[in-house]
C-alpha cells in the first residue's frame, strides 16, 4: 500500500471501519470454543434484532418448505439465522489466519470430477451457491486448486481491500464480477473461475425459470460464459459440519451437454441441482437475502 492510500484510510471517516477490521483479527486468533460462543451470541443477537433480514428470511423459507409444519418451519429459521452467523465469524478466520485448524478437519469429496474436468485442457467454471459456509469452504479448496474467485467489490474503499487481502491468502486471484473480458481471458487461459450463480441482480440478463415452484430471476452468465470459453461447469458446495471448524466440500461431475442452446433450459437446471442440495441441506443458504426479488410482469412483490 503506498503512502497516499495509507494516509487516506486514517481520515475520521474510515475510523469506525478500523475498529471492526481489529475486531475481526481478535476473533480470527480467538480460542476455538471462544469463538463457537460468540457465533452462538451473535445467531441469538441477529435472530432478534435484525428484524428485517429475519422477515426475508422467513419468507423464503415458508415459501420452499410449505410441505414442513410451523414449527419446523420456525425451527429452520432460527437454525438458518445461526448458521449465518457462523459464516460471519468464519469471515474472520478465513482474512486473518492460515485456516491450519481448519484444513485438519476438512473433508474434500469428489475431486476425481474436477480433476478430469482440467486435463480437458479448457478451464473451468466452479459453480457454487450462497451457502452461509461459501467463504469458509472457497478459501479452503484454494489450498487444493488454483482459481480466481468473481467477487463484488465493497463500496468502503477500506473494507475492500482488507476483504481482497484477506481473500489473496487463500486463492490465486480475484475477479470483478462486472470485469466479463477479465474473467473470459481466465477461462480461455485454462484458468478455474469460482462462480456463484444465484443471487437476484435483476437487469435483462436474467430468466425466469422454477426455483421450488416459484418462477425465479436467475442470470444467464453461466451459460454465456461456458459457450464463449467451453469451459467445462463443475458444481462446487460447502457444508459445515456440527463439530466446530468442521466442513465437507463437494465436487460434482461436470454438467454434460452445457450450455445445451438454450439460457433458459441452463438457469433451470442450475436451479434444480440447488434445489435438490437444499432439500437436503437447507439450514446452510443464505435464506436472508432477498431471492425472490424480481418478479415477473404482472405480479406482486414478494417482499
Amino acid at each position: 500500500m503506498n503512502k497516499t492510500v495509507k494516509t487516506h484510510f486514517l481520515q475520521p471517516q474510515y475510523w469506525p471501519t478500523h475498529i471492526a477490521l481489529s475486531l475481526l483479527k481478535l476473533i480470527a486468533h480467538l480460542p476455538v470454543p471462544l469463538r463457537r460462543g460468540l457465533a452462538k451470541l451473535l445467531g441469538w443477537l441477529m435472530f432478534y434484532l435484525a428484524k428485517k433480514r429475519r422477515r426475508i428470511a422467513k419468507i423464503n423459507i415458508d415459501l420452499c418448505y410449505s410441505d414442513l409444519s410451523d414449527k419446523q418451519r420456525a425451527k429452520l429459521l432460527k437454525q438458518n439465522m445461526q448458521a449465518t452467523a457462523n459464516g460471519l465469524v468464519e469471515t474472520a478466520s478465513c482474512w486473518y489466519s492460515d485456516l491450519s485448524h481448519q484444513h485438519k478437519h476438512t473433508k474434500i469429496n469428489g475431486q476425481q470430477h474436477l480433476d478430469a474436468a482440467i486435463a480437458k485442457g479448457k478451464g473451468v467454471i466452479l459453480l457454487s451457491f450462497h451457502m452461509t459456509s461459501l467463504e469458509m469452504g472457497g478459501c479452503l479448496l484454494g489450498a487444493h486448486y488454483d482459481f480466481h474467485a468473481m467477487y463484488k467489490p465493497n463500496r468502503n474503499p477500506l473494507f475492500d481491500k482488507a476483504m481482497c487481502d484477506g481473500r489473496l491468502q487463500h486463492l490465486n486471484g480475484l475477479l470483478d464480477r462486472d470485469n466479463l473480458r477479465g474473467t473470459i481471458k481466465a477461462l480461455k487461459n485454462k484458468q478455474i473461475v469460482w462462480y456463484a450463480a444465484d443471487q437476484n441482480y435483476g437487469g435483462k440478463t436474467v430468466v425466469f425459470v422454477p426455483f421450488f415452484g416459484i418462477q425465479t430471476a436467475t442470470i444467464t452468465a453461466t451459460s454465456k460464459l461456458a459457450k464463449i470459453t467451453g469451459a467445462a461447469v463443475v458444481p462446487f458446495t460447502q457444508r459445515r459440519l456440527a463439530e466446530s471448524d468442521s466442513y465437507q466440500l463437494d465436487l460434482y461431475p461436470a454438467l454434460d451437454n452445457f450450455p445445451s442452446g438454450s439460457e433458459t433450459q441452463d438457469a433451470t437446471r442450475i436451479n434444480a441441482f440447488l434445489q435438490q442440495y437444499l432439500q437436503q441441506y437447507p439450514v446452510d443458504y443464505m435464506w436472508l437475502h432477498q431471492r425472490f426479488r424480481s418478479r415477473p410482469a404482472g405480479e406482486k412483490p414478494i417482499y
